[in-house]
């Protein structure tokens, strides 16, 4: 397959609205685009309208293809996506880092026999892609090269790269004809039951508060929520936390949670184990509170603050409600 000079960034959507990490793939994709004389393809598959096309043409998109169908399915994905690449060819394929994402592009490039990298924190271009790769929790940096000229596929790090606005006046939209993708399907989703929890997506928070060991009490964890509602922001936990029942699993951040990009984010009694600390590498300004002052957390925060966040949250709140 032959590449020519297309790049192409699948956006996954929330309620028709792209979220942050395929904003941020999309913004590194107009970037590799402006740097490379590339144009920029947007991938559109599943529910979305006006508003959807309006954000992907404020972030850069010179193309947007749409494949409009009712619900998910990897299959069908996977094959409009392996349709898509085999009809443009283009040099790049990037998505966000969210479990859609991987399934999609991990049965597109195999399907196609192509070479799918994750955890993608750098992309810089001379004679060809040469990625940086974040291995061990970002302990590790690796960069890596793929010989070959078929399309290579990209998973991003979340929060690795910032959402850049670069708005484009005239956008062709393409309605992609996709019956043959999402017919014959062997499984059917039917129902799908989501847990009750945050309603901040913590990937979306700008905000967020996580609750640590030191906090994984009731009563501590009352302290972590008030301070949550009293920012705007959204509740995160460590894996003791949420594996004690006190907080729902899908607010874990960490290696084996949710990899988060908050503009800020506060550690109450979080201690910074490795698993913990590669989840929240990507934010803005980071503040920990922690009563052991030799916690690894404090290495990566921009406000340290020793002591037992029991006391200390009553207080901080009081100094921000003398702001407001």
């Amino acid at each position: 397959m032959s590449n020519t000079n297309n790049l192409m960034v699948y956006i996954q959507c929330d309620e028709n609205t792209p979220i942050n990490a395929s904003l941020e793939a999309l913004s590194k994709g107009v970037e590799l685009g402006k740097e490379n004389n590339l144009d920029v393809i947007v991938v559109l598959i599943g529910k979305f309208d006006e508003n959807t096309e309006k954000i992907c043409k404020d972030y850069g998109a010179n193309k947007i293809i749409e494949a409009a169908v009712e619900q998910y399915n990897i299959k069908s994905y996977g094959e409009i996506v392996t349709k898509l690449v085999k009809e443009y060819s283009p040099k790049l394929f990037l998505a966000g880092t969210t479990p859609v994402a991987k399934d999609v592009t991990a049965y597109a490039s195999s399907k196609l026999d192509m070479v799918s990298l994750s955890n993608v924190s750098d992309i810089k271009m001379q004679d060809d892609f040469e990625f940086t790769i974040a291995l061990y929790g970002g302990a590790v940096l690796r960069d890596a090269s793929i010989n070959s000229d078929t399309t290579k596929f990209a998973i991003l790090s979340s929060g690795a790269f910032k959402k850049v606005l670069s708005p484009v006046d005239n956008v062709e939209i393409i309605k992609e004809d996709c019956s043959e993708q999402t017919k014959d399907l062997l499984t059917i989703i039917k129902e799908s039951v989501t847990e009750i929890s945050e309603s901040v997506n913590l990937e979306e928070a700008e905000i967020i508060v996580a609750c640590g060991r030191g906090m994984g009490t009731p009563e501590g964890y009352k302290l972590v929520e008030d301070l949550a509602k009293q920012l705007g922001g959204a509740i995160g936990a460590t894996r003791p936390v949420t594996e004690s029942g006190l907080v729902a699993r899908t607010q874990q951040v960490g290696q084996s949670g949710k990899i988060v990009a908050p503009k800020l984010y506060i550690g109450c009694g979080v201690s910074g184990a490795v698993q913990h600390l590669s989840g929240i590498l990507g934010s803005d300004y980071i503040v920990a509170i922690n009563k052991d002052e030799d916690a690894p957390i404090f290495e990566v925060a921009d406000v340290g603050i020793v002591g037992d966040a029991m006391a200390v949250i009553p207080l901080f709140m009081e100094e921000i409600k003398k702001v407001k």
